[in-house]
């Protein structure tokens, strides 16, 4: 029973991390970016967008985005241009 229990909890959090990330990166192309990947690993996370140089006002926007959806500070957001 208890490792059913665990097992649960962790396919929940699981889930609840796949959301988030869906989330961001819905958010993010709705700010105008052509493609976003989001990717949450604990506290961090990385996002990837497609950009030719971003702007301050862009990355305050995608860790605004981050923050919001996933509850990680800007200090744990990687955010990677291609």
């Amino acid at each position: 029973a208890t490792a059913k229990e665990e097992a649960l909890a962790e396919i929940n959090k699981l889930a609840k991390v796949m959301e988030a990330e869906a989330n961001i990166e819905t958010l993010v192309v709705a700010k105008g970016f052509a493609e976003c990947v989001a990717v949450i690993s604990e506290d961090s996370a990385n996002v990837v967008v497609k950009s030719e140089g971003l702007q301050a006002s862009q990355i305050a926007q995608i860790n605004e985005i981050v923050y919001e959806q996933a509850g990680i500070s800007p200090v744990n957001v990687k955010i990677i241009q291609r």
